[in-house]
């Protein structure tokens, strides 16, 4: 559970809570206006409950003006006169004697079936200040409310004691209740919605900033102009988007401070790699070309002087290479892609490396033309070139090379798979996450340039390059996109 709310964005947490709020206060509104109208429906219900008693008391005390006392004997009298003022009230009425005995009732049916006692549940009543008390009762787990009053004769003597009981009083408090609901609740809904809506809309403004701070994290780049946040208020959330894009500009001067660093260093490496690559064959040029001088007179000049002039040519040949690998690398030229024959090309590359000077065999499986590709025209064959270079040289001394190309043209719905295979001794682990970082090389003579251009050219092409190795060989995997 806790790791499902930490999952969830802080955006739609505060939504949740303001909703939560809402609703909570819309909801307990309600109850206490629910308990306003039990309140108010009872408080009405006692008013006219003591507005009828007191009336019935005192028509009572004008009927019994003279009497001193009431008696069982004038039960019958009594019950006559409460049921004569029942039907014009609309109302039960019970009267009973001082020791709290029922004497007379409009309705003696109650008392007779024994649904209501005989003897008052009060034994004697506690008046309010307005001679009144008032309660509540039940009749078979059913509350109602009833009025105890002072019977009193001419003389305000209290002869008995008169009990107006009110039935209807909880289901006119339903009735009312439910007539508040009907009338407010769609209301109550309607204002809770707009409610929802307004705090949800508040709530998305509100959040705008920390919404566009992720977003704009999520995509950031650097160089880009469009890192920074615009917010026009002064509040905590303008401090903390002023401190994000202060500290965007931070880094934005920091990467180009670290791109200017890895530039000098890249060409301190590169100054560093080419004098390498030039001072090797600088020194035995040299020796020869003094030995050539001190023989020259000698019976065996011409001889030394063509095996020389032959190993000079080829050291200048390499020089002339190594200028034009790290030339080609220095200006590694845009990538431009355009519909490409990729396995013409592959064939084409693939027919001259066949002329190897170690007379290494490549075979070749898959089609010679019919396979297009989005790829640079002009570059794509350079990375066939030194991708089979490398394997080539990698089989130099092997007793039994071997150099596998296979074209799958229906590798996937979007690209077609180039795998280039040899029967070397694979590359060490420790070498493996090097292979393409420029000036890295395993070789003699080589100057870790080829498969870093490699990489750029596929890549550039919107392709992916890479490779598997073991002491059984490396196979190494270009993936070109259809056009």
């Amino acid at each position: 559970m806790k790791k499902s709310l930490r999952n969830i964005p802080i955006t739609t947490r505060i939504m949740y809570v303001v909703f939560a709020c809402v609703t909570g206060i819309f909801v307990f509104t309600l109850f206490m206006s629910i308990r306003y109208v039990y309140a108010s429906v009872a408080q009405q219900q006692q008013r006219d409950l003591q507005m009828r008693s007191e009336y019935i008391q005192s028509y009572l005390r004008s009927l019994y003006y003279w009497d001193v006392v009431l008696t069982p004997a004038q039960s019958d009298g009594l019950a006559i006169d409460l049921r004569d003022l029942s039907i014009d009230m609309q109302q039960d009425l019970h009267v009973y004697s001082l020791s709290g005995e029922l004497l007379a009732s409009s309705s003696p049916e109650l008392f007779d079936g024994g649904v209501l006692s005989r003897r008052m549940s009060m034994s004697e009543p506690v008046f309010s200040d307005e001679h009144i008390a008032l309660c509540y009762e039940q009749i078979d787990n059913h509350p109602y409310l009833i009025a105890y009053l002072p019977f009193h004769n001419g003389a305000f003597v209290t002869i008995g004691y008169i009990a107006v009981p009110y039935y209807l009083s909880e289901e006119t408090r339903r009735a009312e209740v439910r007539d508040l609901l009907e009338r407010l609740l769609p209301t109550y809904l309607v204002a809770l919605l707009l409610s929802l809506v307004f705090s949800y809309l508040a709530t998305r403004r509100m959040t705008t900033p920390i919404t566009m701070m992720a977003e704009k994290m999520r995509r950031f780049e650097i160089g880009s102009k469009d890192n920074h946040i615009d917010y026009p208020y002064h509040d905590e959330l303008g401090a903390l988007v002023g401190r994000y894009n202060l500290l965007v500009d931070r880094v934005e001067e920091s990467a180009e401070q670290l791109a200017i660093a890895e530039r000098e260093g890249a060409w301190r490496t590169m100054a560093r790699q080419i004098a390498h690559e030039i001072n090797n064959p600088l020194t035995p040029m040299k020796l020869s070309v003094q030995k050539l001088r001190l023989k020259r007179g000698t019976d065996g000049f011409d001889d030394y002087f063509d095996k020389t002039t032959k190993m000079l040519i080829a050291e200048i040949d390499n020089l002339a290479h190594i200028a034009q690998s790290f030339s080609t690398f220095a200006k590694q030229p845009e990538v431009v892609t355009t519909e490409v024959d990729v396995a013409e090309k592959l064939s084409n590359v693939i027919t001259l490396q066949r002329a190897n000077d170690e007379q290494i065999p490549i075979r070749y499986i898959g089609p010679d033309s019919g396979v297009i590709v989005r790829a640079d025209k002009e570059q794509i064959s350079q990375v066939f070139v030194n991708i089979l270079r490398n394997a080539i040289q990698a089989l130099a001394n092997h007793h039994s090379p071997d150099i596998i190309v296979i074209l799958n043209a229906v590798y996937s719905e979007r690209e077609i798979q180039i795998s280039v295979s040899d029967n070397g001794p694979g590359i060490p682990e420790e070498l493996q996450e090097k292979i393409f970082r420029p000036n890295f090389t395993t070789k003699s003579n080589g100057n870790g340039l080829g498969l870093a251009i490699s990489k750029h050219i596929v890549e550039g092409s919107g392709g992916r390059i890479n490779f598997t190795t073991s002491p059984k060989g490396t196979t190494f995997f270009i993936y070109l996109r259809k056009k």
